[in-house]
């Protein structure tokens, strides 16, 4: 018996980190050209493209996190290309409570140099400009500490496709937070029309839930507003307490104007932004959370 639990201990720790955590599979017929696993106290995660600053390629977006980190990168088979190579795993995480931070495609990412040899320091992932993607993630799950997961996709000059894959499980929460790149906010108010203002809830020691505002999220908002001057918004407060649906209403526009108050602190004119209270009368889209705030995009100026 004893030989038998060995046996399976040593085959859970054979198991690649994101496949026991995340159950993200390896790339069929793929070769395993570098791995590492272990902590992490400086990893850099790129919320923005390489761009060229004086003489040096830099992002202008970034954050430093710790934590367990995994870092694999295969080498596809042939006749496979960037693009299915990044859709692969892509595919995977998309089943996850999944928010992108920050995507880019061909040479909108900048250079494939800068993400080979300045960013990642691997010398494989030199392919063409224009067949490259790039995508960063957060992944949130019950132990309220997150992923972040980041895909890397490259054609080289020799026909040959190669994923860069790293997952990083945060060992503490970030108090400041890890906000979605202005650009990424845009496409899903073009897109859908809102999305969830990010770590909005949190409880306290007796499970009453309170309003958490992480400045990364309204600098991330502040940054689109001023790249849309045009642009108009609602913060839609829900909540969805055991309480009389009026006091829920009214609990859930003070959190709508808490946002607002803390967008208006940070520069943007109030005028354009609205603030509602719904109470739980709009339930879809509730999912675990006992309260939240929606950014709608109501119309431009």
């Amino acid at each position: 018996m004893k030989k038998i639990i060995s046996i399976v201990f040593i085959l859970l720790l054979s198991l690649p980190l994101y496949a026991a955590e995340l159950k993200l599979q390896a790339y069929p017929n793929a070769r395993e050209v570098f791995h590492s696993a272990g902590q992490e106290g400086n990893f850099l995660l790129a919320l923005s493209a390489y761009k060229k600053v004086d003489s040096s390629w830099l992002v202008d977006r970034s954050q430093r996190l710790s934590g367990s980190l995994e870092r694999t990168t295969f080498e596809l088979p042939a006749d496979h290309n960037a693009e299915m190579g990044f859709a692969f795993f892509k595919d995977q995480i998309d089943k996850y409570n999944l928010r992108e931070l920050f995507h880019c495609k061909a040479r909108d990412c900048g250079t494939s140099n800068s993400w080979a040899n300045n960013h990642f320091k691997i010398i494989q992932l030199y392919g063409m400009d224009q067949h490259q993607l790039y995508g960063a993630y957060e992944i949130t799950n019950a132990d309220e500490k997150p992923f972040y997961v980041v895909i890397y996709a490259v054609m080289r000059g020799n026909k040959r496709a190669y994923v860069q894959l790293e997952v990083l499980h945060l060992s503490k929460i970030s108090e400041f937070g890890v906000a979605s790149s202005p650009e990424t906010l845009n496409k899903l108010l073009n897109t859908n029309g809102y999305f969830v203002f990010p770590d909005f809830v949190s409880k306290d020691a007796q499970g009453s839930a309170h309003l958490q505002i992480k400045q990364a999220h309204i600098q991330a908002l502040v940054a689109l507003l001023g790249l849309e001057p045009k642009l108009n918004l609602a913060l839609v407060g829900h909540d969805y307490s055991l309480v009389p649906i009026a006091q829920q209403q009214s609990e859930s526009k003070k959190n709508a104007e808490q946002i607002k108050s803390a967008l208006v602190a940070a520069g943007v004119d109030a005028k354009r932004l609205q603030t509602f209270g719904v109470g739980s009368l709009a339930p879809a889209g509730r999912g675990d959370r006992s309260a939240r705030v929606e950014i709608v995009k109501v119309g431009e100026n």
